[in-house]
């Protein structure tokens, strides 16, 4: 019997996390932060309508276009890192799997009955994003999406505990701003350093 959508949609998270996380180029990074946000989405639909989950999409993708646009605006091309750098972080990131799994067990028996899946990607969502926050700590680029990646995490298991339209957009607002900021601080280090 094949696992259901809801695993898959898991899984799929984990794998747009670790591609954030190994990521270089700003062009892939914004296009797996917006995949990232889509699949999310819908898994947020285990416990919200879809109505109220297309917030956090909307959100996420409102983010991810203004840090596209402030790179953009900025055209600086990526650098060119060593290889052994990404390996080292996609090594990094599948130490966040047996994490989240180890995790499980104890945070079932904590949190109200919330659907595996969501909890198990959003568990991964925030070791990746704290993963990734803890290595590229350097860039504002990657700093917002690790702090997005956080965030998107923390909304999983959020979604499960409160069903409230008003914090639904209250945390696409806080996503948005977050963006928002990141965006101010790429155009400003870039300009500090002309």
């Amino acid at each position: 019997m094949l696992p259901s959508w809801e695993y898959a949609g898991a899984f799929w998270l984990f794998i747009e996390g670790l591609a954030l996380l190994v990521a270089d180029d700003w062009r892939w990074v914004t296009v797996h932060l917006a995949v990232m946000y889509a699949v999310a989405a819908s898994l947020l639909t285990i416990s919200w309508p879809l109505a109220t989950s297309a917030t956090l999409l909307v959100g996420g993708w409102m983010a991810a276009s203004v840090l596209a646009v402030s790179q953009h605006v900025v055209g600086k091309e990526p650098e060119r890192r060593q290889l052994s750098a990404a390996v080292f972080r996609f090594l990094a990131g599948l130490l966040v799997a047996p994490l989240a799994v180890s995790l499980m067990p104890a945070l079932m028996s904590w949190l109200p009955p919330i659907h595996p899946a969501q909890l198990w990607g959003g568990v991964a969502l925030i070791g990746l994003g704290l993963w990734h926050l803890g290595l590229r700590s350097g860039e504002p680029f990657h700093v917002t999406v690790s702090l997005l990646t956080v965030l998107a995490g923390f909304e999983l298991i959020e979604a499960a505990l409160e069903n409230s339209l008003l914090l639904a957009g209250l945390l696409a607002g806080v996503v948005v701003a977050l963006g928002l900021a990141g965006g101010y601080l790429i155009l400003q280090t870039a300009e500090a350093e002309e």
